[in-house]
């Protein structure tokens, strides 16, 4: 009997599904290992992830603002490949720096109040 091409192409696709399928007994055999070493008090590599570890606290705001300074905070964070609220949080965060440097180096002149006078026990 000769066998076709339809027929020759399906075998070895078979072949390469077959090939590709996991090896559903040695995923067992694995898990079984794994519970004998449990068992022993044998644990796993490190493979725990401590969560939120390297995360900042945030608090969660809604703020109004008008469209167009969306629109620029949009187009800012286009500009940076960013999200919305990352930009926003730069925004932020940049403002603060600003008015703590700003309180700290005022060039107002501070008036500074001493209780009593210096000199007052001076005789003694």
């Amino acid at each position: 009997m000769m066998e076709t091409y339809a027929a020759r192409m399906r075998k070895q696709e078979n072949k390469q599904e077959k090939e590709k399928m996991s090896n559903y007994d040695m995923d067992e055999i694995e898990r079984q290992r794994e519970r004998e070493r449990m068992s022993r008090g044998i644990r796993p590599e490190n493979k725990s992830v401590e969560i939120g570890k390297d995360e900042e606290p945030w608090v969660a705001v809604d703020i109004e603002l008008p469209d167009e300074d969306f629109t620029a905070i949009a187009l800012q964070a286009h500009e940076r490949d960013i999200t919305f609220n990352k930009m926003v949080n730069i925004i932020l965060k940049d403002g603060i720096k600003s008015v703590e440097y700003r309180f700290e180096h005022d060039n107002k002149p501070q008036l500074l109040n001493e209780g009593g006078s210096p000199f007052i026990n001076e005789d003694k």
